[in-house]
């Protein structure tokens, strides 16, 4: 079994809203509000249930034939930021992109896919 560490605001009676793009857990995004336990054996928090969804939702997008460090990765990321997302990386090829609203995931999925990019929906709910 796997895991991710994300960033997380407490809300009270185990509630938690997620504060960083998931790289590898489907169906989380920034602001949405979730539960989680603590795992008494790893004194880590564990991820029990998404209790609400924010408007915002996760795509990852998957370079091939370059990396995210060099020219056209730099140059990717800054189209993606220019529609308005917030972006991180795990180099060398992986990026996590955050779409704030529908008004951004429209533009956004039509670049990726017209210039054939590597994408897939991380929370597509």
């Amino acid at each position: 079994m796997g895991y991710e560490n994300l960033l997380a605001e407490p809300t009270g009676e185990g509630l938690f809203v997620i504060k960083s793009i998931p790289y590898f857990i489907y169906n989380i995004s920034i602001d949405d509000v979730v539960r989680a336990y603590e795992d008494e054996t790893d004194e880590v928090l564990c991820f029990s249930e998404t209790v609400r969804h924010s408007a915002h939702k996760t795509i990852r997008v998957r370079v091939t034939d370059y990396t995210v460090e060099d020219d056209r990765g730099e140059a990717l990321l800054d189209k993606l930021e220019s529609f308005g997302c917030t972006i991180e990386t795990l180099p060398p090829r992986l990026i996590a992109v955050d779409l704030p609203d529908e008004d951004t995931e429209k533009p956004v999925v039509k670049f990726l896919t017209n210039n054939s990019i590597r994408w897939e929906w991380a929370d597509p709910s």
